[in-house]
């Protein structure tokens, strides 16, 4: 008896065609310096891509994502390829196109996550030098191998130059490409002074010597306009700090302060003794004595000990209002200030940093620690008590309004169609199985079935997934637990309920403090004197 065989002809591209008839494509670029050659480079591919893509009629041009000199081995850094990551979670892409493996990462753990979280969106990546479609069944063998090479490539580069630095540091021949300030290479490479930076380095350590603080040195020049280092806008405390440590002032070159991991991708870290270090005494001209330079060392040690920065647990978010409190003028972040240290007046108040550096740019006044603690007990004892017409209202109402009504009919449209499709999918079955349905055309059948099915749940996941209140949901039932677990009003501030409670504190400039609770609730209190909050007790 003759077989009978059937040609089932392909549907996912027929379906793909009238859902969306045009593919949409974009271009990824990189080039990994800024040097005019590269650059030239880049602009060519920009050109190149744009005219590809829009030359293809069955093609809609989606965008070309370019990082300019950007390492590929550091994913992160590189903004363009992270948007378009992105905009491809977001369905707005059908393909990629680049030149080559080793533009698109030069990290194989990298390149491979990204192309199978691609492949799972059904998204290609088209690689032109090698001639590889990500969604081709033996790409990913092909692709690992490559990143590999592409990788290995670059810590084979990396190594190489680490080997030639490490030489030069044991033989002292290692010249500094960007010296430290206050000093110059001269035409032999070798360390000298520039007298007008080095006149500043004097002073910012007379004016340490002196008692000023780092941050009040680095205040003092940025208002004077000295000229900083490698062009910044303002003097830092950081940086401060750093030109007192160095022992280049003292005539001696430290080397190998910092180090690059092994691995891919490349990180810069401090040395803080995992390499050895290449000390050269008397390399050339101090611009300060060692006995001042050893004296700012014990005055950082004492001042150290002081403030209990030498145990870790204690430099982890020091304070409970740490970066918490925002400026209701400027959005600035407030920094803790002590005044009249010493005194039996002594004082703990919080100020904006734009306010501190340059009262022109805010100016919003500082704000006493007391009053921030007990604006929040009382706002906390006003919640508690009311939690049940604010809270509970608050989460019903969120729960309802997770969808806008123009979405909710949307979604509602795509449950309707996944049950429609799923119920067409379970009749063929029962036809299929009594014999009353060619198998041929069951197939096909299911694979247009499938293929829909599969458009629908993608499209109704987005529509979720852009329209919600999980986060305010969520805090709301936190918030709820909390006071359910603290149910009596507090006599107090209780640091322990503003850390599990409060998300931004926001210091307005009418005289009152907005609570900004973990489920994005605001809550004020006013600190003025006959305002809706008393001090002298709390409600």
């Amino acid at each position: 008896m003759a077989k009978k065989i059937t040609k089932i002809d392909p549907v996912k591209q027929q379906i793909t065609l009238q859902l969306q008839p045009k593919k949409r494509v974009c271009a990824y670029c990189r080039v990994s310096s800024d040097s005019w050659e590269q650059q030239n480079s880049f602009t060519a591919q920009l050109e190149y891509y744009q005219s590809l893509i829009e030359g293809r009629e069955d093609w809609q041009f989606a965008g070309i994502y370019a990082d300019e000199a950007r390492s590929g081995t550091k994913l992160k850094k590189r903004d363009d390829f992270l948007r378009m990551m992105k905009d491809c979670e977001a369905g707005r892409i059908d393909m990629i196109i680049t030149k080559s493996v080793t533009r698109f990462a030069r990290n194989t753990v990298d390149s491979i996550q990204a192309i199978r979280r691609l492949k799972e969106l059904g998204i290609a990546v088209f690689f032109e030098k090698e001639n590889i479609n990500s969604l081709s069944e033996k790409s990913e063998q092909m692709l690992t191998i490559l990143s590999s090479l592409a990788q290995g490539e670059a810590e084979g580069v990396s190594t190489n130059n680490k080997w030639g630095i490490l030489k030069r540091f044991q033989d002292g021949t290692y010249i500094i490409s960007t010296p430290a300030y206050g000093y110059t290479n001269n035409e032999n490479g070798e360390l000298i002074i520039q007298e007008a930076e080095a006149a500043v380095v004097r002073r910012i350590f007379r004016d340490y010597l002196n008692g000023k603080g780092t941050h009040i040195i680095a205040k003092e020049l940025s208002e004077e306009g000295i000229p900083t280092i490698c062009g910044a806008e303002t003097w830092q405390a950081a940086v401060i700090k750093e030109i007192l440590i160095n022992p280049v002032y003292t005539g001696n070159l430290l080397q190998q302060k910092s180090l690059t991991t092994e691995g891919v991708p490349f990180k810069r870290k401090r040395n803080r003794g995992q390499l050895p270090q290449y000390l050269i005494e008397d390399n050339h001209a101090a611009i300060i004595p060692q006995e001042a330079a050893n004296a700012v060392i014990d005055i950082f040690a004492y001042r150290r000990k002081q403030m209990g920065l030498d145990d870790p647990a204690k430099c982890q978010n020091r304070y409970a209002f740490s970066s918490k409190i925002h400026c209701g003028e400027c959005g600035g972040i407030f920094h803790r200030q002590k005044i009249y240290a010493g005194k039996s007046y002594e004082t703990i108040q919080w100020g904006c940093i734009r306010h501190i550096k340059n009262g022109e740019q805010c100016g919003q006044k500082s704000i006493r620690e007391d009053v921030i603690q007990r604006a929040f007990a009382v706002m906390w004892n006003k919640l508690i008590t009311n939690s049940d017409k604010i809270l509970l209202p608050l989460l019903e109402m969120l729960k309802k309004l997770r969808i806008d009504e123009a979405q909710e009919q949307e979604i509602g449209a795509c449950h309707n169609r996944i049950m429609e499709l799923t119920e067409q999918v379970h009749i063929l079955s029962r036809l299929a199985a009594k014999g009353y349905m060619d198998p041929a055309l069951l197939i096909e059948r299911q694979n247009t079935l499938a293929i829909e099915l599969v458009a629908v749940k993608k499209k109704r996941n987005q529509l979720l997934d852009n329209n919600g209140f999980d986060r305010e949901i969520a805090g709301t039932e936190l918030m709820l637990e909390l006071i359910r677990k603290n149910p009596h009003v507090i006599e107090k501030y209780r640091e322990d309920l503003f850390l599990q409670a409060i998300d931004k504190v926001i210091v307005q400039k009418n005289g009152q403090i907005t609570f900004r609770l973990i489920n994005r609730l605001e809550l004020s209190e006013s600190c003025r004197k006959g305002g809706s909050t008393r001090w002298d007790k709390v409600i």
